[in-house]
């Protein structure tokens, strides 16, 4: 017979005839020790045959309590000894699967709310950084938009610009300066510009300098390379000199340096042709060791001479210096 059967045995002949004395017999009060004066007759009283049932259903109930907790233990032990186990659900996972599925990242689609642009940056991206939303919204909804202060418009109203700087407006003065330099002045009564006092207006450079550099810069003009050299009071005008290191040509015209006549010269006549002056007056020449040809177009060397002289007179014969009728004159042979 079972450990359950047992109990229900007990528990079945505990609910017999005699249960109801038992049950007084086991919850019978202990007997206390009492002064005689404290005593009173209810104390010494038979246990009433109601008492006696309701203290008997009491432990009847409580022990049926007991059997079926007892009753469901021995089935959880009996069923997890028996190896009766449910298997675990088809779609966990442990936990290292999970660790390892997370730190291997997945090609899920993570969708993110796109970010709403405000009014100014839809205006700064359609019409550049210096738009920006007036704060009201055309007939499509859309942003008005305008541009910053020292912007504007382009003609085509695509984007913000640069408003152009207002030119400033010149007083007479300032473009009689600008003109004639600093020491210009303006006269408002002819409405004309003037140099002020102890400047005068350059022939040469338009400028307002004093009066000696303006001497200078009139001659300059008038005859290049000279410069003012005295004031002549018969004729009352200003008489030029070639400035130093130049000389003046044969008309008068104009100064030149000795380099550039020699220049000149070889440019008409050839390697070693100079300039030289005679009376007053220049003219180019054949320099030492060269002479004009016949003709007097080219200077030539004199060797190339005596060589020509010893091969049509004879041997020994040198240039004599001069030409006639189309031939250079050499000396007799010795």
């Amino acid at each position: 017979m079972s450990d359950k059967d047992k109990k229900l045995k007990l528990d079945l002949d505990f609910l017999g005839e005699n249960a109801p004395e038992k049950s007084e017999k086991k919850h019978e009060p202990k007997k206390e020790h009492h002064k005689p004066e404290h005593k009173t007759p209810e104390d010494d009283a038979p246990m009433s045959n109601t008492t006696k049932g309701i203290i008997g259903a009491c432990v009847v109930a409580g022990l049926l309590i007991f059997i079926a907790l007892a009753s469901t233990g021995d089935s959880s032990s009996s069923a997890t000894t028996s190896g009766n186990t449910l298997p675990p659900p088809s779609n966990t996972q442990d936990l290292d699967s999970i660790l390892n599925t997370n730190k291997a990242g997945t090609n899920s689609y993570v969708p993110v709310a796109e970010r709403t642009k405000t009014a100014n940056q839809i205006c700064k991206d359609e019409y550049g950084t210096q738009a920006y939303s007036t704060g009201q919204k055309d007939s499509s909804g859309d942003p008005v938009c305008d541009c910053n202060d020292g912007y504007q418009w382009n003609s085509g109203q695509t984007a913000c610009v640069a408003v152009p700087a207002t030119p400033k407006v010149q007083t007479p003065l300032e473009i009689c300066q600008e003109r004639n330099g600093s020491h210009a002045g303006y006269e408002s009564s002819t409405n004309s510009c003037t140099c002020q006092s102890g400047y005068s207006l350059s022939a040469s450079s338009n400028q307002c300098v004093d009066a000696l550099q303006a001497r200078d810069d009139s001659c300059s003009a008038q005859w290049p390379n000279t410069s003012f050299l005295k004031y002549d009071t018969t004729t009352g005008k200003n008489v030029c000199d070639c400035d130093a290191g130049y000389s003046w040509n044969n008309d008068q015209t104009a100064c030149y340096t000795a380099a550039a006549y020699t220049k000149s010269c070889v440019d008409s006549y050839g390697t070693g042709s100079v300039s030289t002056v005679t009376g007053g007056k220049r003219y180019c020449d054949c320099g030492y060791g060269y002479a004009f040809n016949p003709g007097r177009t080219m200077c030539v060397t004199t060797a190339s001479i005596n060589a020509i002289c010893e091969r049509d007179v004879g041997r020994n014969s040198r240039y004599a210096g001069t030409s006639s009728g189309g031939t250079y004159d050499c000396t007799e042979p010795y």
